[in-house]
């Protein structure tokens, strides 16, 4: 078992920003600016039902006919939420995240309550930050057998 497979993804999930789906655009945009974020969850009848991105928003507005209204969140977002069970391990999202060609998603209680939303950066900075901590064990001697101040020693290798 890796040290990735113990590692619950929900404490590195975002609170879920929430728009309904027959809002117009700029709504969405309005707050993802006012957030700070980049995704909002997109809301039918309450429920989540899909996630639509500030790359979405540009998108949609630049290939809009000028004159034209702004579509809406829903004409836009991305349909239906892709879920995972908020439960999983780091690695079997990242797992998720390749299979599947997405950059978000949504996780969900056992009870199916939308908890959170996970961002493949977000995995791919928690793993990196993973590594960098084993490299700099590594280059400050952790891979040699070491004895500072009459401690035990410590051996890492083949054995």
């Amino acid at each position: 078992m890796s040290v990735l497979e113990n590692q619950s993804v929900i404490e590195l999930s975002s609170s879920p920003v929430r728009v309904d789906g027959s809002e117009p655009l700029d709504v969405a945009a309005r707050l993802m600016a006012q957030h700070h974020i980049g995704s909002l969850v997109v809301d039918a009848g309450g429920q989540p039902a899909g996630l639509i991105t500030d790359r979405d928003v540009a998108l949609a507005a630049l290939q809009r006919p000028a004159g034209t209204p702004l579509p809406r969140v829903d004409e836009v977002a991305s349909m239906p939420l892709m879920t995972l069970p908020s439960t999983v391990s780091i690695e079997e999202a990242a797992l998720f995240f390749g299979e599947q060609c997405v950059r978000r998603v949504g996780l969900v209680s056992a009870e199916g309550a939308l908890l959170g939303v996970l961002s493949s950066d977000t995995v791919l900075t928690f793993t990196a930050t993973l590594l960098r901590t084993l490299a700099d064990g590594i280059e400050h001697g952790f891979s040699e057998e070491r004895n500072p101040s009459g401690s035990s020693s410590l051996s890492v290798g083949t054995e």
